[in-house]
């Protein structure tokens, strides 16, 4: 049977699969374990206007971020913020207990995950990923073999850098998110009645009517105007014509009536 030699890719594959993640352990360990954390507020507040400026304050002096903030502004509704905030790690819990001084909580909810063997693995994945793009363009440099094989290298090495590239944004966000603990928070405008009462007052009442009904009034009689300007010249032609055979004969009649 032909013995059939591996490809200059192939062979480049099979010596880094053949390594151990063990054997990238070699990383310094992570000064202890790796959390992200998260935070969700509701608070109720009397004005939302400077309630916002005193938010603005707290993340300036908290060293922190607004990623997104909308504010809703309805008649005759309370109006709301809400907003998603990255804080520092270690300034979460006095940000936290700031921004309980808004007002009045409603909801509260921390809750935190630990991703440190997700870290770890990424990053041993990473350098793995790094290792087999060497031996690749290692191979490439030495242009041994086929056409045909440093085009498969070649398109090797597109692969494993896309991968690289999206392991090196993963790792980024993950590292963030550990850095950077996300509080989402809602500020709720208590809620204030029309200080006009619905209930008018008799006079007020009477001077309503009263204007209505001048208006109403003042409504018709234009309305009277306006169709005896537009149809008048024709009802007097129509009267006109339909009139004279009436009075030509009761003109008669009289006469009639005078002989008798």
């Amino acid at each position: 049977m032909a013995h059939v030699s591996p490809s200059p890719s192939q062979a480049a594959f099979a010596g880094v699969a053949g390594m151990s993640g063990a054997q990238f352990a070699g990383q310094p360990p992570p000064p202890g374990p790796m959390i992200t954390r998260s935070v969700s507020l509701v608070i109720r507040v009397k004005d939302v206007d400077r309630s916002r400026s005193v938010l603005d304050a707290i993340l300036s002096r908290h060293a922190g971020y607004s990623a997104q903030l909308n504010v809703t502004r309805s008649e005759n509704t309370a109006r709301s913020l809400q907003a998603s905030l990255r804080i520092p790690a270690s300034e979460l819990s006095s940000t936290v207990a700031d921004l309980k001084t808004l007002g009045s909580v409603e909801n509260e909810s921390q809750s935190g995950e630990e991703v440190t063997q997700q870290h770890t693995d990424l990053v041993a994945r990473l350098k793995t990923a790094r290792e087999t793009e060497e031996r690749f363009r290692a191979i490439l440099e030495q242009r041994t073999g086929k056409i045909s094989d440093v085009l498969e290298v070649e398109q090797a090495i597109a692969r494993v850098r896309g991968e690289i590239e999206s392991m090196e944004a993963e790792q980024k966000s993950l590292e963030h998110r550990v850095d950077f603990a996300s509080v989402e928070i809602q500020l709720t405008e208590e809620y204030k009645a029309p200080l006009n009462s619905p209930d008018d007052s008799v006079a007020t009442r009477i001077h309503n009517a009263f204007v209505a009904g001048y208006h109403n009034a003042k409504e018709t009689l234009l309305g009277f105007l306006l169709f005896f300007e537009e149809f008048g010249p024709s009802l007097v032609i129509w009267i006109a014509i339909l009139g004279l055979p009436v009075v030509l004969i009761w003109r008669r009649y009289r006469k009639v009536r005078s002989r008798i």
